[in-house]
């Protein structure tokens, strides 16, 4: 295999979205850039993902001014709106055909005091000039063709795109502007060497003057202060077979991106093409094979959907997506070392303007975020081993169990 660049200004770990937009920004100014990758480029979320964009972040806009002063609060909840701009932006400028369309997002109230809660959110996103609609339950048939809800709530700022496509854009964006790629090449270890760094990986070293940490859930041991600050958390996605796309649009009516409100949540969607159900969750908080998940997420999406019952599962596949334990993204700097961590399950358009923001600082472009005011801390013990996991899923599944209305 083909040994890393022996320098180069900027190395950049990881080859996700966070990565390759870091990636272009550096390159199309100029710098000789590397990106290595422990896998084969996009191996983890960036082409595993069920391609929804939104400008949410997991805290509501309530929950950011409770953890940190309202300006800063302000400033996160409109950089997360302002991401799906960029990235229709990037996609546009880049001519990446990746099935972008932005046709909103419906979140739907899986316990009636969840709408309640919808509802109260939609006032305050109402103040902050967020196009948002409840819909009662009454009227839920023109969004979705499910009776397990009790209303909900659209947003217009989200859309649905294919990963894979999106990533595949962004990889051959960096070759036209010069990047070099090293796969299924892990680095060892980082450390400061003179003004810059070197980073030992087991196909060499090389002498970089700046580095960016861009592997979120799939950070290894090689870098432990970033892997015991963010927690990989398993979620697991079926496609049902081709099917007459009439009939799966009366399901999902306006073909928006869907979210529950559990908290071990289901979401689903239309495949870009409209001819398959896109459905995906969090079954389990152990690892399981994806033959299991597959069982699991069918008789879920059964549950929303009796005519899907007798669907066949086409594919099944799981992958990793990283939370923090604030539950919001952090950008910053750890030794000097550039990074941006922690996207909590909303990744698709922060990760992507993350990588931006981080490739502009490096330039001297600006670059500044909100992001960087959040807190990054760990817990005692923690080495990037989620064990307690699987008793917060179970915790989680009561309280969800505990608001579902009985009959």
């Amino acid at each position: 295999m083909e040994p890393v660049p022996g320098a180069c200004d900027v190395a950049i770990i990881g080859s996700g979205y966070t990565g390759l937009s870091a990636a272009h920004r550096l390159a199309s100014g100029g710098l000789s850039v590397v990106v290595i990758d422990a896998d084969d480029l996009g191996f983890g979320a960036s082409t595993r993902n069920g391609g929804m964009v939104s400008g949410t972040l997991k805290l509501s806009h309530k929950e950011l001014c409770a953890a940190y002063d309202r300006d800063t609060a302000n400033a996160l909840f409109q950089e997360a709106q302002d991401s799906v701009l960029f990235l229709e932006q990037s996609i546009a400028e880049k001519g990446i055909a990746c099935d972008y369309e932005r046709m909103g997002m419906y979140f739907a109230a899986y316990a009636p005091k969840h709408y309640d809660g919808l509802a109260r959110e939609a006032e305050e996103l109402a103040a902050l000039g967020v196009e948002t609609k409840m819909v009662p339950a009454t009227e839920q048939h023109r969004e979705l063709a499910s009776g397990i809800y009790y209303g909900g709530r659209t947003t217009t700022m989200a859309g649905g795109l294919h990963p894979a496509k999106y990533h595949a854009g962004l990889v051959a964006a960096c070759r036209a502007a010069g990047v070099s790629f090293r796969s299924r090449c892990r680095v060892r270890r980082t450390y400061r060497q003179g003004a810059g760094y070197t980073v030992d990986t087991d196909r060499g070293s090389v002498q970089a003057g700046q580095v960016v940490v861009a592997t979120n859930a799939y950070t290894d041991p090689g870098m432990p202060w970033f892997r015991r600050r963010v927690i990989p958390i398993g979620s697991y996605i079926i496609a049902t077979e081709q099917m007459d796309p009439a009939e799966l649009r009366a399901l999902i009516p306006a073909a928006r991106m869907i979210q529950d409100t559990k908290r071990n949540l289901f979401y689903y969607r239309l495949s870009p093409d409209g001819t398959r159900m896109i459905f995906g969750g969090r079954t389990s908080f152990r690892p399981i094979s994806t033959n299991e998940s597959a069982a699991r997420l069918h008789a879920a999406m059964s549950t929303v959907f009796p005519s899907l019952a007798k669907a066949r599962v086409a594919h099944s596949w799981t992958g990793s997506v990283a939370f923090t334990f604030q539950k919001v993204p952090h950008v910053g700097q750890h030794e000097g070392i550039h990074f941006a961590l922690g996207c909590c399950g909303q990744g698709v358009a922060l990760m992507s303007y993350f990588g931006d923001r981080i490739g502009r600082r490096i330039l001297g472009q600006g670059g500044d975020t909100a992001f960087a005011r959040t807190r990054f801390t760990t817990i005692p013990g923690y080495q990037g081993h989620p064990w307690f996991l699987p008793v917060v899923g179970e915790f989680y599944r009561l309280l969800d169990w505990l608001e579902r209305p009985k009959s």
